[in-house]
């Protein structure tokens, strides 16, 4: 995204190898009909995937503190990419008229680069 397109839709501009992703929201139909709306403020916690809506300028680009060089990687996160991240990770922003929050988080959060968000299982780490 460029800083023109930015101001207009309200994100934060990621610095450095923060990156932004907006998390999947929760069902709020189930495939019979049944009103899950109540449920999904609990079952956000169970969200890990997301689009990736942001990237720093130095993101999956540099040395991690293990010395872990990201540059080198085949696969590098990009924007408009369907990602899946690390539960509990980054901070949550929400923004003025928005329901659902937008997550601020370090490039080494994000684990997977997935094709169908809708295809993929969402899975608590403590069940999986």
């Amino acid at each position: 995204m460029n800083s023109e397109n930015l101001r207009m839709s309200n994100v934060p501009i990621a610095v450095g190898w923060k990156v932004i992703v907006k998390p999947k929201p929760g069902k709020t139909e189930s495939e019979s009909g049944i009103d899950l709306s109540a449920t999904v403020d609990a079952q956000d916690h169970l969200v890990y995937i997301g689009e990736l809506i942001e990237v720093g300028e130095a993101a999956f680009q540099t040395k991690t503190a293990g010395g872990l060089d990201m540059s080198t990687w085949k696969v590098r996160p990009q924007v408009g990419d369907s990602v899946m991240f690390s539960p509990y990770c980054g901070m949550k922003i929400r923004q003025r008229g928005e329901k659902n929050p937008i997550i601020l988080m370090n490039d080494t959060d994000i684990m997977a680069v997935i094709d169908d968000p809708d295809y993929t299982i969402h899975l608590s780490p403590q069940f999986g």
